[in-house]
């Protein structure tokens, strides 16, 4: 269900936006619902060079026939169904988000090492892509050396389910550890170090997390609250492949 920011939650983003203004990154991702693109939008544009792509796989988890209904409806109709395999009429289960946000990490990495590989930059790469939301200048050109640590921070606005999905499988998969599990805050910012390999094909080797779920950006006046907002994923990747390699994709 497309709903939009609260005015609860567009203060928190706001907030959000004005911390991460003095960091960089070269692509920010965001669910394509209106309340990940109205915070993406605020990010950016703190921001003089910056793409943001939208990808309908970092969406919440849809419930098809039940959004917009009471709660005790939904909760009353996942009585009757095991929680993982419950899928409301027209909906998904939480095995359909996990897979659906799985392949966006991949073809992140993978998008990642072309990059840095063939010298693609951030807003040749995305011309390629329809789901391009909006455009601030033109990316500053950048060649891929070996030898020179690159600036590869990457930003992934998305929503609590499909990030909870990708902590699991960060701590599942790779052994990360999250001090303080998988259910992120309003606005909670998360920073991961993420090492892809080139070859035989691009692919993530390891994570590991340099802070999860950070709202320090929020005042006590906006803090918590009923928001209807999304999450940030701030990740690092270090490309490797014929030697080291070492980019920044955090925040």
């Amino acid at each position: 269900m497309d709903v939009p920011l609260s005015e609860h939650g567009r203060k928190q983003a706001v907030l959000l936006a004005e911390t991460l203004a003095t960091e960089r990154f070269c692509i920010l991702y965001t669910s394509d619902l209106s309340r990940c693109t109205e915070t993406a939008s605020l990010i950016a544009s703190r921001h003089e060079y910056l793409n943001v792509v939208a990808d309908p796989r970092l969406r919440e988890r849809s419930h098809g026939s039940l959004e917009g209904q009471p709660f005790s409806v939904v909760r009353e109709a996942m009585r009757r169904a095991t929680a993982k395999s419950f899928a409301a009429p027209d909906g998904e289960n939480l095995d359909q988000v996990r897979r659906r946000v799985l392949d966006f990490f991949d073809s992140m990495c993978r998008d990642y090492c072309k990059m840095c590989m063939d010298d693609i930059q951030p807003t040749r790469l995305c011309e390629k892509d329809p789901t391009i939301l909006f455009r601030f200048r033109k990316a500053q050109p950048q060649s891929w050396d070996p030898s020179a640590e690159v600036n590869g921070h990457i930003m992934v606005v998305s929503h609590g389910g499909p990030i909870d999905c990708l902590l699991r499988h960060f701590r599942d998969r790779y052994g990360c550890h999250l001090s303080s599990g998988t259910i992120t805050p309003n606005t909670g910012v998360s920073s991961f170090l993420v090492r892809v390999k080139n070859r035989p094909r691009p692919t993530c080797k390891s994570v590991s997390a340099l802070v999860t779920h950070d709202t320090s950006h929020l005042t006590p006046e906006v803090s918590g609250g009923a928001l209807l907002a999304h999450d940030v994923i701030h990740l690092t990747p270090e490309a490797s492949g014929g030697g080291p390699v070492t980019h920044d994709t955090s925040h």
